[in-house]
């Protein structure tokens, strides 16, 4: 199989314990990547993190809670 490399930025306290976790059940940073690279490719993970605040700018939009670019700029002094 041909590789390549990925050059990204990670906080560093999260890598530490990524890396710990990894080592713990017998695998290496890589390995947990490409695990997680090939389960989301395959629609095996899905990100979940922002689906609440998603939720939630959909319910102000549909309550009519938001404001126009014009307003907003206005608001913020631009």
């Amino acid at each position: 199989m041909k590789t390549s490399k990925v050059i990204l930025n990670m906080n560093t306290l999260l890598k530490k314990a990524l890396m710990r976790k990894a080592k713990n059940e017998g695998m290496n940073l890589s390995t947990v990547l490409n695990i997680a690279a090939r389960a989301y490719v395959g629609d095996r993970l899905k990100i979940t993190a922002l689906d609440k605040d998603i939720d939630e700018g959909l319910e102000d939009i549909r309550r009519g809670r938001t404001i126009s670019q014009e307003d907003l700029f206005k608001k913020l002094g631009f």
